[in-house]
C-alpha cells in the first residue's frame, strides 16, 4: 500500500516583504537530507525574491489556446469512442 503521509516543513524565517512563509513537502523523506533539502528551498525563495527586486512584481504566465484545444479534443474523442462502443455492445 503506497504511504499517504508526508513530511511537510514550513520556513518562516525571511525578511522579504514579498514571502511570508515557504511550505516545502518532500516526495520521499530521507532525515539525512532534510538539511540539504531546506537550504535549496532558501535558495529557491532567495532567488525569486532577488528576481522580484530586480523585475519588479512578477505577471500571471499567459496560457496558450492550444492547451485548451487539445483538452477539448481529447474529450470529444473519449466521448466518440465511448458512444461507439455503447452502440456496438
Amino acid at each position: 500500500m503506497k504511504e499517504l503521509t508526508k513530511k511537510v516543513v514550513i520556513l518562516n524565517n525571511f525578511t522579504s516583504p514579498y514571502v511570508a512563509q515557504a511550505i516545502i513537502v518532500f516526495k520521499d523523506y530521507n532525515p539525512k537530507l532534510e538539511g540539504r533539502a531546506i537550504e535549496d528551498a532558501e535558495k529557491i525563495v532567495s532567488h525569486y525574491i532577488d528576481k522580484i527586486e530586480k523585475n519588479g512584481q512578477p505577471q500571471k504566465a499567459v496560457r496558450k489556446k492550444g492547451k485548451y484545444l487539445k483538452i477539448a479534443a481529447v474529450i470529444i474523442i473519449a466521448a466518440v469512442i465511448y458512444a461507439v462502443i455503447k452502440y456496438l455492445i
